[in-house]
C-alpha cells in the first residue's frame, strides 16, 4: 500500500474578537398574555353561565307548586333507596316535617344568592365553597345520591354533584376579572380575603 502525501498551505485569517450585542434581545412576544386574557375571560363567562343556570333553578323553586310539594319531593326520594341509607332518608323526613316551607324558602333562597353572586362575581370564595357544600347536600338528600340504584330504574348520578365539582373547579382558577370583587378590592384591599385564595 502506497501513501501520497500532498503539500498543502493553509492560510488563516486574522483573528477576530467575538462581538456579543447585550442590547438587541428581541422582544418577548405577547402571546401567551393574549392567551391568560382570553382564558380570563372565559372563565368569567364560564361563571356567568354557570349564574344562569342557576338562576333558571332558583326562579323554579319560588315557585308555589315547589314550596307546596317540598315535603313530598322528599318522600319521594326516599322510595327505592337501599336499606343501608334509609336512616340518612328518614333523618332528613324528621327534620322538615312541619317545616317544609320554611326549607323550600330556604332552598330557594340559597339558590337566589348562589344565582347572583355567580352573575356578578361577589364574594367568590365564599360563594364557592357554599356551592359545594350547597351541592353536595342536594345530591345527598333531594336527589337520594343519585339513587335509587336498581335494575331498570336510572342511569344518571345527579346534577348536583356535577354543580360541586364545577363550583371546585372555578373556586381553583377563577381569577375574577369581571366581577363585582375586582371593584371592592380596589377600595378595600381586605376583601381579597373574601373574594379568593392568594395566589
Amino acid at each position: 500500500m502506497k501513501l501520497q502525501m500532498m503539500d498543502m498551505a493553509v492560510v488563516a485569517a486574522a483573528p477576530s474578537t467575538l462581538r456579543l450585542p447585550a442590547g438587541s434581545r428581541p422582544a418577548p412576544s405577547r402571546g401567551p398574555l393574549v392567551i391568560n386574557s382570553r382564558r380570563l375571560m372565559g372563565l368569567s363567562v364560564l361563571r356567568m353561565a354557570f349564574g344562569l343556570i342557576w338562576a333558571v333553578d332558583a326562579s323554579l323553586k319560588w315557585q308555589p307548586a315547589f314550596q307546596a310539594n317540598f315535603q313530598q319531593i322528599l318522600s319521594d326520594v326516599a322510595k327505592g333507596q337501599p336499606g343501608f341509607l334509609g336512616w340518612w332518608f328518614g333523618l332528613w323526613q324528621i327534620v322538615v316535617s312541619g317545616r317544609a316551607p320554611i326549607f323550600a324558602i330556604l332552598t330557594a333562597g340559597t339558590e337566589t344568592y348562589l344565582a347572583v353572586a355567580l352573575l356578578t362575581g361577589f364574594a367568590r370564595k365564599s360563594t364557592y365553597s357554599i356551592g359545594i357544600l350547597y351541592g353536595f347536600f342536594v345530591w345527598s338528600v333531594a336527589e337520594g345520591f343519585g339513587g335509587p340504584y336498581m335494575a331498570g330504574t336510572t342511569t344518571d348520578v345527579g346534577a348536583a354533584i356535577i354543580y360541586s365539582l364545577l363550583f371546585i373547579a372555578l373556586l381553583l382558577v377563577d381569577a375574577g376579572r369581571l366581577s363585582v370583587d375586582h371593584l371592592i378590592q380596589r377600595r378595600i384591599p381586605a376583601w381579597r380575603w373574601i373574594s379568593e385564595f392568594r395566589r
